[in-house]
């Protein structure tokens, strides 16, 4: 496993981390369990879990996992969130989440959870946020203040214009990081780590397969691994993080760091081939590709439309 320094906040970060969003038939606690201490064992030291995932599973699941982990010398971290914004639910959240998690205290707790435009970051600012992490943060219950979020550039850079978080999650890959590049680039220059999500594109990219694989540029790599690849390109990218459902899945994206990182030119040559492919492809087929992969939260419709060359209000 790889490491590096997550912003300013001292952690080595694992260039490979572990999230639960989608975890398939998340009441089988004893089996995802095993999954994440594997990844653990492995090199994996940060996981990102929230408090309604999975069902409200998610949590639990960490939390038998993080059992095990104990046991053991290496450090790990643990980001949880919430969409509660006043005092009292964020505090209950808080401490149930504590409790689930059998911690007492959690790197990152934040209701800043997906945050897709600055009006929403200065609304849940003005509510008071901020104020509920930093005094959390006060009382040790957690130690960094954080947020994600899907924002493009101009926004996340107005953004963290307004306050020094330690850390953020942003969702970025292959099809959106043309909009949110040099906004995440920003958050590096300020010392802000960035931990990149969504990078399957929350898996469409293996469900169009015809289309995507177009970025498989080495014949010995996967698509996921490509997928990793292109992200961790990028030097101000700190780690990736995906949702594994199996230890094969894990090994699958360890594995990309195995392998020569991608240059710059190489990264462009997974661009220009991908547009390539696109351009092979009918525009009824565009249209129906491109409606799908909107469809997601993450993924917005001037990214999907320019990506595919369609007309914007036509996915």
């Amino acid at each position: 496993m790889e490491y590096r320094k997550l912003g300013s906040t001292g952690i080595q970060i694992s260039r490979i981390s572990m999230g639960s969003h989608h975890l398939k038939n998340p009441q089988d606690i004893d089996k995802h369990a095993e999954n994440f201490f594997y990844a653990y064992k492995q090199g994996i030291n940060f996981f990102e879990t929230g408090d309604t995932y999975g069902n409200n599973c998610s949590e639990l699941i960490l939390g038998a996992a993080i059992k095990e982990m104990k046991k053991h010398k290496k450090p790990f971290y643990i980001m949880s969130k919430t969409h509660a914004g006043d005092s009292k639910t964020f505090r209950k959240n808080l401490e149930n989440s504590l409790k689930n998690l059998g911690i007492s205290c959690i790197d990152s707790f934040t209701c800043l959870w997906g945050v897709k435009s600055f009006e929403e970051w200065r609304g849940a600012k003005n509510y008071g946020a901020i104020r509920e992490m930093e005094k959390a943060r006060e009382e040790g219950l957690i130690k960094h203040i954080t947020f994600s979020s899907h924002l493009q550039n101009k926004e996340l850079i107005e953004m963290i214009g307004e306050y020094k978080f330690d850390y953020s999650l942003q969702g970025f890959n292959i099809i959106n990081s043309k909009y949110r590049l040099k906004g995440i680039m920003k958050t590096h220059e300020k010392d802000i780590g960035t931990i990149a999500m969504n990078p399957l594109a929350t898996g469409d990219l293996l469900l169009y397969e015809d289309i995507f694989n177009a970025i498989r540029i080495k014949e010995d790599q996967t698509l996921v691994q490509a997928a990793y690849a292109y992200i961790l390109s990028f030097p101000f990218i700190d780690s990736v993080l995906g949702t594994f459902n199996s230890k094969d899945e894990i090994n699958e994206a360890i594995k990309t760091l195995y392998q020569e990182p991608y240059s710059a030119k190489e990264r462009s040559e997974q661009e220009g081939k991908l547009k390539e492919r696109i351009n092979q492809v009918g525009l009824e087929r565009k249209i129906e590709v491109g409606k799908a992969l909107r469809q997601r939260p993450h993924i917005l419709r001037e990214e999907v439309a320019d990506l595919f060359g369609v007309y914007p209000l036509s996915v």
